[in-house]
């Protein structure tokens, strides 16, 4: 998830593991601990675009770097703090390993992919119940930290409540998330059978900022199919659009090795399309820049690679995000049109 919602998570955990033990600092240390693994990204201008995609959640998000990593920040810390002995050892790497083991975690419970079994599989854990920004989630973690912070010296019982009550808050929430994809993917499945849609695998999503609106993309051979579906609507029909992959094209490019990572980065949900001297290589797990039917430009799908020179080894890619030229307020201003009415 984003960073604000990690650092979040692990200031509530850090808290909860030793805030009676070394106060407000558990929650900036362990707010700190949360974003660790992030800090991959300090490495992107040694990498190609290509590379990238399989350097961040990478290793510094699989399960074993918090085992690696935490002994060693919590050496540093009982260092750093050395005229407090009280603070142990234990003390820190509690902090630190429950920061940087939960990010993962969290994050793989979102859409993008997780490789949590670096170096022994590149395979990335994606299990698709909640976006990458949701402030359901991140609300009751910071407004449950910030009042333990402000009601610690005074009413030090209430402060530990305060926290406790932003995580359960938080993770029923979490849970609910997971309750909603298992009903949504029973009225995709559904939709799909009416529609005469047989793919060979599908999956479901919730759209950015909310647990509402859900897109599930399914696949076969040849086609893409994408539909919509708001939780706070029985709506009658789910209209899934169809759109050709176009996989031939991708036999053009001379960096098979290239292609293969791009397949596996999008987990072969992906539509090609050819532009002029250039290949769009589109990752639809992301849905549209639209939410409106019908639409088949350049920018319908929100994610996708530019491939600048389709002879070249290796591969050279351009990343784009079709809503970055929307403004928020338009977007949001469709996000909530599409969650409360059918178009």
């Amino acid at each position: 998830m984003d960073s604000i919602t990690q650092f979040a998570l692990g200031a509530a955990l850090g808290e909860l593991v030793a805030g009676k033990k070394i106060g407000s600092k558990a929650i900036l240390w362990g707010g700190i601990a949360g974003t660790i693994p992030d800090l991959d990204i300090l490495f992107n201008p040694f990498f190609t675009e290509l590379q990238k995609l399989s350097v961040h959640r990478g290793i510094s998000h699989s399960l074993i770097f918090a085992f690696a990593v935490a002994p060693i920040m919590a050496w540093l810390m009982r260092k750093l703090y050395w005229k407090k002995p009280e603070i142990t050892f234990r003390i820190w790497l509690d902090v630190f390993f429950i920061g940087i083991f939960t990010h993962p975690l969290l994050d793989a419970f979102t859409l993008y992919g997780t490789q949590l079994f670096l170096p022994f599989s590149d395979y990335r854990v994606a299990l698709n119940s909640i976006a990458i920004v949701d402030p359901g989630y991140t609300l009751p973690l910071l407004i449950g930290t910030t009042f333990t912070l402000v009601l610690r010296r005074k009413h030090p019982s209430m402060a530990v409540k305060m926290n406790y009550l932003g995580l359960i808050i938080a993770h029923i929430y979490f849970l609910l998330t997971i309750g909603n994809k298992f009903y949504v993917n029973q009225k995709f499945e559904a939709a799909l059978t009416d529609q005469n849609i047989a793919p060979n695998d599908y999956l479901s999503n919730p759209v950015i900022f909310s647990n509402l609106l859900w897109c599930a993309v399914a696949k076969d051979d040849s086609m893409c199919y994408i539909g919509y579906y708001s939780i706070l609507q029985d709506q009658p029909t789910i209209r899934f659009e169809g759109f050709k992959k176009n996989e031939y094209l991708l036999e053009k490019i001379k960096d098979k090795d290239g292609v293969a990572k791009l397949r596996w980065f999008s987990k072969d949900y992906f539509i090609v399309e050819e532009r002029n001297d250039s290949l769009a290589f589109y990752d639809v797990r992301y849905g549209k820049s639209n939410f409106s039917p019908n639409l088949d430009n350049e920018k319908t799908f929100l994610f996708y690679f530019k491939i600048l020179e389709k002879d070249s080894s290796p591969l050279k890619i351009q990343q784009y995000i079709s809503r970055k030229d929307m403004h928020f307020s338009e977007f949001m201003d469709q996000l909530k049109h599409r969650i409360l009415y059918v178009d």
